[in-house]
């Protein structure tokens, strides 16, 4: 008879906020865990989850299966540590219990991420979500309003955003009060949510904990480029206002060449700290970045000569182009044989 696991999932370690340590193994263990879940969080959808993880796997050991229940728990920091300590774990468990399939209770969506940690481990015969639902009178909503902001100021993936956003919205309204920019606050408070939103939508907080995990390098280069594009916006708007009138052709030139100094920085900072990284592990693919870093700086004296051409109305496009062409082809060749010498070295490796 194949011996089987119930899982439930908690990637997020809500168990470990209330005292229990995972993996939970074991009837006489689940049952202390969810006594001690009801005295702490008998309204949260994980309760429910552990109760109906609970009941799957006594319905299965009155069938007579061979099963046993298991609770698994990431960790409440970033979402890689979560799904790192949850590895860990599920190792841990399959090495004792030794079972030859698996069903997984989950709840939510973050929940669910650990589905395929499962999966590459074990064979998964059936998954469980628990979706409560619940009608809650005044006050019950009103409770419910206080634990979504306790958790707000409590836990840190919410309090990144619920209190570091308008945090710093405060602290950049003093700043400007200060120095007597008032004119600047509400394009300054748009602009900070909206980079908020951008952040967290596109999960760009997240990569940079990975990177910062793997290498300090590439978060302390992401910082000086993001400040070098801060500074070439400003620089651009104070350039801007010194002038009045200007032609198509002059509007056009004063927003590149103020611009593109300090976005042409911020390029190459970011590759130049991606091949320090890949140098430091000794890669050899750290010619990708180098080669990244010098068409970056070809690509931006090509681009600069051609706009000063424009604003001398002496454009003919014969050096422009033929400084392009001639820098693509030796970048180009470059690459095609870099190539070949790091296939070889990988197969004489091999």
């Amino acid at each position: 008879m194949a011996r089987t696991i119930v899982i439930y999932i908690d990637i997020d370690d809500d168990l470990g906020e209330i005292g229990i340590e995972t993996p939970v193994i074991g009837e006489e263990a689940v049952r202390k865990a969810i006594d001690t879940a009801s005295e702490y969080m008998v309204y949260d959808s994980d309760f429910n989850s552990m109760v109906a993880a609970f009941n799957t796997y006594k319905r299965l050991k009155r069938e007579g299966e061979d099963v046993e229940i298991v609770f698994i728990a990431g960790s409440n920091k970033s979402e890689l540590e979560a799904q790192l300590a949850f590895s860990s774990k599920i190792d841990d468990v399959i090495e004792k219990l030794h079972p030859d399939q698996a069903i997984v209770v989950y709840d939510s969506p973050e929940d669910a991420k650990a589905i395929p940690i499962v999966q590459s481990r074990i064979k998964i015969s059936a998954i469980e979500q628990v979706i409560v639902e619940q009608h809650r009178g005044v006050e019950e909503t009103y409770m419910l309003i206080g634990r979504y902001l306790k958790r707000a100021f409590s836990e840190e993936k919410f309090s990144r955003i619920f209190l570091g956003v308008p945090g710093l919205i405060f602290v950049l309204v003093g700043i400007f009060s200060l120095l007597d920019l008032s004119y600047y606050i509400g394009p300054v408070i748009l602009a900070t949510i909206g980079v908020a939103m951008i952040i967290r939508g596109l999960r760009i907080d997240e990569q940079l904990e990975k990177w910062w995990e793997n290498s300090v390098i590439m978060v302390i280069t992401s910082v000086i480029s993001i400040i070098s594009v801060i500074i070439g916006i400003v620089s651009l708007d104070l350039e801007l206002q010194s002038i009045r009138i200007m032609t198509l052709s002059q509007g056009i030139y004063i927003v590149l060449g103020t611009l593109l100094p300090y976005f042409t920085f911020s390029i190459v900072v970011l590759f130049s700290g991606k091949a320090i990284s890949k140098a430091v592990y000794r890669d050899i693919r750290i010619w990708h970045d180098l080669i990244k870093v010098v068409s970056t700086i070809f690509l931006y004296y090509v681009i600069f000569d051609f706009l000063n051409e424009i604003i001398r109305n002496q454009f003919l496009g014969g050096e422009a182009l033929f400084t392009l062409a001639l820098s693509s082809a030796v970048i180009i060749s470059s690459y095609i044989a870099l190539s070949f010498v790091e296939k070889s070295k990988f197969t004489k490796t091999g």
